[in-house]
């Protein structure tokens, strides 16, 4: 009988932490597609969502999925608002599956498949984009990322080693790796980016330092999320930032979210949204991702603060094109 109760009472722990259901999917004005694409010897998977009405040379957002995780996956942990805001705004989503639930992306120590075996992630994301192109007359040059946690590792990586081929990219609970945990090297200009942090995440650290499962499965460790925004703002200084406070809009929420904007002459713009009291996950108003995960806030949404992010930043030849005048980083 202890050992029943005992069981029942882990049981029920794990169900009151773990316990996150599906929201219904949202009605839209098109189907989701399953895509394919054969990257040398591997053929990859993607989701594509493009609405039934969408401007010639529509935008192109591009979701990475986190750690294990899927297109169906991170479609929940956005709780759909990408492909509502795709109806509403005109633009094409994509949901990439990484190779066996993972990215190759940064992080040296990372060991899954998809590093371990050097999977060429880079060539499938430009063979997408290109197949988007062509079948759904994406505009090239509008071509932005989003990623949660390692999927926000992966974006990390085109940012630093393809930034002509994004005009933007935002990242959910992900942080620059240190550079004794990098393999890549920063490729000028930086894109425009947004980081989405917790100051309460438990797997990557809002202060910077190893990046785990919960004390499992080490990835190395990261700058912290003030650093990781300077390194892309282009200063190593205590630059002060235009700042903003923005509440939550739930009862009992215990968050609030602090917007740091840098606008740095000669370079794009960065954004730093900290969630005081937050988690490791996407903040939006329809799904409750898994309370072991940590707080989601109700001050922002963030696929809106994403697309908002995305829509003002310019076309990106004129975003080389003026940042072609600037020195030579030396970061």
């Amino acid at each position: 009988m202890w050992v029943a109760g005992g069981l029942s009472l882990v049981a029920a722990a794990l169900l009151y932490f773990l316990y996150a259901p599906a929201p219904p999917e949202p009605p839209l004005s098109a189907r989701l597609e399953l895509k394919t694409i054969r990257i040398g010897a591997l053929e990859r998977r993607y989701l594509v969502y493009a609405p039934a009405r969408r401007a010639a040379g529509a935008p192109l957002i591009v979701v990475f999925h986190g750690s294990m995780g899927s297109p169906a996956k991170i479609r929940v942990e956005t709780g759909y608002e990408f492909d509502r805001l795709a109806d509403r705004h005109g633009f094409v989503v994509a949901y990439p599956a990484g190779h066996e639930g993972n990215w190759n992306d940064c992080r040296k120590a990372a060991d899954y498949a998809a590093r371990r075996l050097d999977i060429d992630d880079l060539g499938f994301f430009e063979a997408m984009v290109s197949q988007l192109q062509r079948q759904r007359g994406v505009d090239p040059e509008r071509v932005f990322v989003a990623g949660l946690s390692s999927g926000g590792q992966f974006a990390l990586r085109l940012a630093l080693e393809r930034p002509d081929r994004i005009a933007g990219a935002a990242l959910f609970g992900a942080s620059l790796p240190t550079p004794d945990n990098s393999v890549c090297a920063a490729r000028p200009p930086s894109p425009p980016i947004m980081f989405v942090n917790g100051t309460s995440d438990p797997i990557n650290p809002y202060e910077g330092g190893t990046v785990s499962m919960f004390g499992f499965a080490s990835r190395g460790s990261v700058r912290s999320a003030i650093d990781s925004a300077r390194h892309f703002a282009g200063t190593r200084t205590a630059a002060v930032p235009a700042i903003a406070r923005l509440r939550p809009s739930g009862r009992g929420d215990g968050t609030w979210v602090e917007r740091s904007v840098w606008r740095t002459p000669g370079r794009s713009e960065v954004v730093l949204l900290t969630v005081h009291g937050g988690g490791h996950v996407v903040p939006q108003p329809v799904y409750r991702p898994p309370r072991l995960l940590g707080r989601a806030t109700t001050a922002i949404n963030g696929p809106s603060e994403a697309w908002e992010f995305f829509r003002r930043q310019p076309r990106r030849p004129a975003r080389l094109a003026r940042a072609a005048a600037e020195p030579p980083r030396r970061d």
